[in-house]
């Protein structure tokens, strides 16, 4: 039976619109995408936080790491102070206390440069001593146990290009109290040397180093 016009709208009236439910939810569609974009937001500056105090703490154990490594001034005073290095006083071909083997380390330790010797092909020059040859020198005493007479550093007369001249290389004249071809054991001193990291050793059976121990460090 057909509905009349009044019972059409009736009904019409009080069917739910299809959209009222999608009008109800869209408050809290909005306010979840808005705490989503606000949550994405602060993540990626949390991140680059992140990242940077990374950075930062990388570069403070780098920094940490190269202060802690001893200054030359330091080495010298190490040595200076270790029972068992003794450093000559003066040269094996003539006198000139302020560039022997001991004043080239009381220099370097008071932070200034070694003294060469007014004869040699470097005269009367100051030389910065490499590092890396102090604490080899040091570390024969303290790691390898020698007992050493250091005869030169920088001062005496070397051959033109001499690692002496440019401050990394020392001569060693006395191992535990005995000379250098005269019993001292020389070969195990000089493997020692090479462990340290030295590359130019030459002693007994080399030209010119009959006598003595010669310990030089790269440039």
């Amino acid at each position: 039976m057909p509905l009349s016009q009044s019972q059409s709208q009736s009904r019409s009236q009080s069917r739910p619109l299809p959209y009222a439910v999608s009008t109800a939810r869209a408050p809290r569609l909005v306010a979840g995408a808005l705490a989503l974009t606000a949550l994405l937001g602060t993540a990626a500056p949390a991140s680059a936080a992140s990242a940077t105090t990374s950075a930062a703490s990388a570069s403070a154990s780098a920094s940490a790491s190269a202060s802690a490594a001893p200054s030359r001034a330091a080495l010298a005073q190490q040595i200076l102070r270790t029972n068992g290095i003794t450093l000559a006083t003066t040269h094996v071909s003539r006198p000139h206390p302020a560039s022997s083997a001991r004043q080239n380390t009381v220099d370097t330790a008071h932070g200034k440069g070694a003294l060469t010797s007014p004869w040699g092909d470097r005269p009367n020059r100051r030389v910065a001593l490499d590092t890396r040859m102090l604490g080899g020198l040091l570390k024969l005493r303290t790691q390898y146990g020698y007992r050493i007479a250091v005869s030169e550093i920088v001062g005496g007369d070397h051959s033109t290009r001499s690692k002496h001249y440019a401050g990394l290389a020392f001569d060693i004249t006395h191992i535990n109290g005995r000379h250098v071809g005269s019993g001292a054991p020389h070969r195990a001193l000089m493997a020692a040397c090479r462990k340290l990291g030295a590359q130019e050793v030459l002693g007994p059976g080399n030209a010119g180093h009959s006598t003595h121990v010669h310990c030089g460090w790269s440039r």
